[in-house]
C-alpha cells in the first residue's frame, strides 16, 4: 500500500456534527432518520440533539458511539474513532464488497509481510541500545514496520468483507479471540491484573533506582 500523505489524521474535530447528521439522514431504516426517534434512543431533547447537528453543543465521545450504533451507520464510527485518534481512517466501503478482492490482497501483503519480518530479524541482529541505528538502517526499519502495519488493516478488510458478502459474526470472533488470549494468559483480563503489574514494575524501577545511588 503506498503512501501517499505524511499525515496522521485525516478528519477535524469540527467534522463530527457533519458524519453525526449524515448517518442519521442517510440511516438504512427510515424510522431511525428522525430526530424524534434517534434523541429518544440517546436519552436526549431534540433541541439538543439538533444543536450537536449544527456545530453548537458540544458531544461525548460516548455519545457518538452510541449515535452511530443507533443508526447502524458503522462507517461513521470509524470516522468518529479515527477522530478521535482511537482507530485507522475507514477503507472506501466499495473495496469490501468482495471476499475475493480482499483475499487476494491480504495474501499479498502477508506475503509481503514476511519480507518485512525477515528484514526486521536482520536489523535485530546488529542492532545495539547504545549505539542506535544509522539513517539507512532506521529507513528500513521504519518501512519494515509500515509493511507489518499493512497486514493488519488487510486482515481487517477481509473479515469486513466476509461480514458483508458472506454474513460473518464479527463479534463472535472479537469474542472468541478475547477468550484465547485470556486463556492463554496473553490479554490483561481486568483492572486488577493491570494495578498488580503497575506496583511490580513500580517496585522494580525503585530497587534499580536505590541501587545505581549506592
Amino acid at each position: 500500500m503506498q503512501n501517499t500523505s505524511t499525515k496522521s489524521k485525516l478528519y477535524s474535530p469540527s467534522s463530527i456534527p457533519t458524519v453525526l447528521k449524515t448517518a442519521r439522514e442517510r440511516a438504512l431504516k427510515p424510522e431511525r432518520r428522525t430526530k424524534r426517534w434517534l434523541a429518544e434512543q440517546l436519552g436526549m431533547t431534540e433541541r439538543r440533539l439538533t444543536g450537536i447537528e449544527d456545530g453548537t453543543s458540544q458531544i461525548h465521545l460516548e455519545e457518538c458511539i452510541e449515535w452511530c450504533e443507533a443508526v447502524e451507520d458503522f462507517l461513521a464510527l470509524k470516522h468518529i474513532l479515527h477522530i478521535y485518534g482511537i482507530s485507522e481512517p475507514p477503507t472506501d466501503p466499495r473495496l469490501l464488497d468482495s471476499v475475493s478482492m480482499q483475499l487476494d490482497n491480504f495474501k499479498t501483503e502477508v506475503e509481503e509481510g514476511f519480507t518485512a519480518a525477515k528484514d526486521i530479524e536482520k536489523l535485530s541482529q546488529h542492532w545495539r541500545p547504545w549505539k542506535g541505528f544509522e539513517d539507512r538502517d532506521r529507513q528500513q526499519m521504519q518501512a519494515a514496520a509500515k509493511q507489518i502495519r499493512d497486514v493488519r488493516h488487510a486482515a481487517d478488510c477481509l473479515l469486513t468483507a466476509m461480514d458483508n458478502e458472506w454474513g460473518l459474526n464479527r463479534k463472535y470472533v472479537e469474542a472468541t479471540w478475547i477468550n484465547g488470549g485470556i486463556a492463554n494468559n496473553i490479554l490483561m483480563h481486568s483492572v486488577g491484573v493491570y494495578e498488580e503489574l503497575r506496583r511490580e514494575r513500580t517496585d522494580q524501577e525503585r530497587m534499580a533506582q536505590l541501587g545505581g545511588l549506592k
